[in-house]
């Protein structure tokens, strides 16, 4: 049992572990509600996320769904199915999900990607990339990328829009600055709308952005990238422990039911094959008669590399839930938070990519362990039978 809870502590410490080392609050659990205010910062991960008191300091908040129903007086980042946030944010707010709506005042920047989302901010600098987009006002600049983008209230400064499909102006929008807009048709702007700087529409024709430009959607696009590769690898864990209950929890047993020296043995064992398989895939290629054996081995051994990642994710979620949440079951949920948790670690610098490295490599180890004793293993004889 000590073995996982220490795993289930690291896994939550390396998310935040570069941007503070002072005293903070961490809490895992199916569904949480934070009643109380934390001393520092808070560090939140479960199903269902509500906090329903101040927070002092920063908070970040992983789960299916969250809502921050209280102010936060620093920095706020979250990241779900569904994300809510009705108090004011006096640093920055960062945001993904499928639906994201925020309608409270934010003191510093704003960041938000998403399917729907909605923002009704006093933010000093706006960025939004979704599909169905709707922004309410805000306090600065505001640059969004959608498919559909409506404008509604007053905006204190420049508004810059792309948009696939189309941009609409509500009755009675303000903009204090100038609307730059790329959409294949023109936006009707009613006669109730103001806007001091004019209007710019570059249209739906292709033309050679600028520098500022081209860094603009360098950014969006890794925004998209990230958030289309964060879905694919939780949906993908979801499957994998939901279609194969049975062997998800044995990998889990296996791994985290034995000693932390047989926790080793199977990263040794990890190491071995993920290092030693190319070079005897290598072998094969240079002679001829092992061609075919080769790359068959090769289609295996990526097969093997994909299902140790996401295997390492189903571990991470098996030891939040043995460490800190008493449940031995592997579930798809907690698949999924194993892994959203396991990709946050990844970003975290060197620490980061070490832990999610031994988890991949025990996950690997166990997964050859458990197919070499199906396919070699004895069959145990009945007696009973002749």
């Amino acid at each position: 049992m000590a073995c996982f809870r220490i795993l289930a502590v690291i896994l939550l410490a390396a998310v935040v572990l570069p941007s503070s080392l002072s005293a903070a609050t961490y809490v895992s659990a199916r569904t949480l509600v934070v009643s109380e205010s934390p001393l520092e910062n808070a560090y939140l991960a479960g199903t269902d996320v509500t906090v329903a008191a101040s927070l002092p300091g920063d908070v970040l908040a992983a789960g299916g769904t969250i809502s921050i129903a209280a102010p936060v007086a620093g920095d706020a980042m979250a990241a779900g199915g569904t994300v809510s946030v009705t108090r004011p944010v006096e640093g920055d707010l960062r945001a993904v999900g499928a639906q994201v709506t925020i309608s409270a005042p934010v003191s510093g920047d704003l960041a938000l990607a998403g399917g729907t989302v909605t923002a009704s901010s006093t933010a000093s600098d706006t960025r939004i990339i979704g599909g169905t987009i709707r922004v309410i006002g805000s306090g600065g600049r505001v640059v969004v990328y959608g498919a559909q983008v409506y404008l509604s209230g007053t905006f204190e400064g420049n508004v810059e829009v792309t948009a696939s499909d189309r941009l609409t102006l509500l009755e009675g929008t303000i903009i204090n600055g100038s609307l730059r807009y790329n959409a294949p048709q023109e936006a009707a702007i009613p006669a109730s709308a103001s806007i001091r700087d004019g209007v710019t529409y570059t249209g739906a024709s292709s033309y050679l952005p600028t520098v500022e430009q081209a860094q603009t959607f360098a950014i969006a696009g890794a925004s998209v990238f990230f958030l289309v590769r964060i879905l694919a690898v939780l949906i993908a864990a979801a499957l994998l422990a939901g279609l194969f209950p049975v062997f998800a929890q044995a990998v889990a047993d296996r791994a985290l039911s034995r000693s932390p020296g047989r926790f080793a043995l199977l990263v040794l064992l990890g190491f071995a094959v993920v290092f030693a398989t190319p070079v005897f895939i290598f072998i094969l290629l240079v002679s001829f008669v092992g061609i075919g054996v080769a790359f068959l081995l090769l289609a295996l051994y990526s097969l093997l590399l994909m299902l140790g990642y996401l295997y390492a994710g189903v571990l991470a979620g098996a030891a939040l839930g043995r460490g800190l949440m008493k449940r031995e079951v592997v579930t798809w949920k907690l698949a999924i938070l194993g892994m959203l948790v396991l990709y946050l670690v990844g970003t975290v610098p060197v620490v980061g990519s070490i832990l999610t490295f031994i988890l991949f490599l025990a996950a690997t180890g166990t997964i050859v362990m458990i197919a070499h004793r199906f396919a070699f293993g004895r069959i145990q004889e009945d007696p009973a039978i002749d």
